[in-house]
C-alpha cells in the first residue's frame, strides 16, 4: 500500500533541523532556573549566625543578627502582605544576645537621620541645605559635632521614640541623660528590623538617601578614627554600612558594625573590657564579619551604588 503524504517518513536532515530549536529551549530554561538554584544554595541565616559568633572568639561579647531586607511592593492584598511578612521573619536569625541592650554609640545616627527626614517629608520641620549636609556628614563621616547639633535642634530623644514606635523596636530607648546621644540603647534585633523595614516604612526617597549615604561611608571618620572594620572592612563590594565606637561606658569599649549587603542585613554589636585595645576589638569583629558568606548576587547589588549639647555629669565618653 503506498504511503500517503501524512505517513511518509521524514528525512534525517529534516529531523535534525529540530535540534537547534530544542537546544535553544533547553538553554533558555537553564538560564531562567539558574538564579533559583543559586538562591536555594544560599546559606540560611540560621547557619550563618553560629559561624559568625564562633569566629568572633572570646575577646568580648557579641550580638549578631542576620536578616533579609524587605522591598516595597505595591497593591498587595492583606493576605499576601501577611504571607510576605512571615517569610521575612523566617529569614531572620540571631544569637542568644540578639535581644540584649547595648549603648548605640553612632548607630543612633541612623534613627536620628531617618526621623528628621520623615518629619521634613510630612511638613513638621523644614530643612535647609546646611541641615541636609549635616545629615549626610553624620552618616558618611560619622561626624559627632553634626550629630550633637542635630540632636539638640531636632529633639533627639523624641526622634528615637518616634522611630521606635514607627518601626516597632521594643528594645530601643533614648539615653537617661538627655545630651548623651551615644548612650541611647538598642538591640541587634531592633537594628536589624529597622534596616529590614527601612525601604517599606520610610518614603522611598528618604530610604534611598540614607542607604546612599551609608554606601558612601568614608574610610576615615571625621574624628580620624579608621572606619574600615567589621562589615565595612571585610565584605567585598560596596555595602551600605554604619560604624560605631565608644569608650568607656561602665568600663567597656563598644565597637559596632551594621550593613546591608545586597538584600542581606547584617548587625554586629560588640562590647569588650576597656583593657582590650581598639586593634584587638577590630580584629575580632573583622573575623566575625569574614564568616558571613557573600553570594555573587550580594556583591553585585552592594556595588550599586549650632547649639552645644548638654554636658553630662560625668566625663563624656569617646564615641563616634
Amino acid at each position: 500500500m503506498p504511503i500517503g503524504p501524512s505517513h511518509r517518513p521524514r528525512p534525517w536532515g529534516a529531523r535534525l533541523g529540530l535540534l537547534p530549536t530544542v537546544v535553544l529551549l533547553v538553554l533558555l530554561l537553564a538560564e531562567v532556573s539558574t538564579p533559583r538554584r543559586a538562591a536555594a544554595r544560599a546559606v540560611p541565616p540560621t547557619d550563618v549566625v553560629p559561624a559568625v559568633t564562633a569566629a568572633y572568639g572570646q575577646v568580648g561579647t557579641l550580638a549578631v543578627v542576620v536578616a533579609r531586607q524587605q522591598q516595597r511592593l505595591e497593591d498587595l492584598s492583606i493576605r499576601a502582605a501577611e504571607a510576605r511578612s512571615a517569610r521575612v521573619l523566617a529569614q531572620r536569625a540571631g544569637n542568644e544576645l540578639a535581644g540584649r541592650p547595648f549603648p548605640t554609640a553612632s548607630m543612633v545616627k541612623l534613627f536620628l537621620a531617618e526621623d528628621i527626614l520623615h518629619r521634613a517629608r510630612t511638613g513638621a520641620v523644614t530643612l535647609t541645605p546646611h541641615d541636609r549636609a549635616q545629615l549626610e556628614a553624620m552618616i558618611r563621616r560619622s561626624d559627632d559635632p553634626a550629630a550633637s547639633d542635630l540632636w539638640v535642634r531636632f529633639d533627639g530623644p523624641q526622634a528615637v521614640r518616634n522611630v521606635a514606635a514607627r518601626y516597632d523596636l521594643p528594645g530601643t530607648a533614648p539615653p537617661r541623660e538627655w545630651g548623651q546621644w551615644g548612650e541611647t540603647t538598642t538591640t541587634a534585633r531592633d537594628l536589624a528590623w529597622f534596616l529590614t523595614r527601612l525601604p517599606v516604612v520610610a518614603h522611598p526617597d528618604d530610604a534611598a538617601a540614607l542607604l546612599g549615604w551609608m554606601r558612601a561611608a568614608t574610610p576615615i571618620a571625621a574624628d580620624g578614627f579608621d572606619q574600615q572594620f567589621g562589615v565595612f572592612g571585610t565584605v567585598p563590594g560596596q555595602p551600605a554600612v554604619k560604624q560605631g565606637w565608644m569608650c568607656c561606658v561602665d568600663g567597656q569599649r563598644h565597637l559596632h558594625s551594621v550593613g546591608v549587603v545586597g538584600s542581606r542585613v547584617v548587625v554586629l554589636l560588640s562590647e569588650v573590657p576597656s583593657s582590650v585595645g581598639w586593634d584587638a576589638a577590630k580584629a575580632a569583629l573583622d573575623a566575625a564579619a569574614a564568616a558571613i558568606p557573600v553570594t555573587s548576587v550580594d556583591q553585585t547589588s552592594a556595588s550599586g551604588r549650632s547649639a552645644t549639647p548638654t554636658v553630662a555629669r560625668r566625663a563624656k565618653p569617646v564615641r563616634s
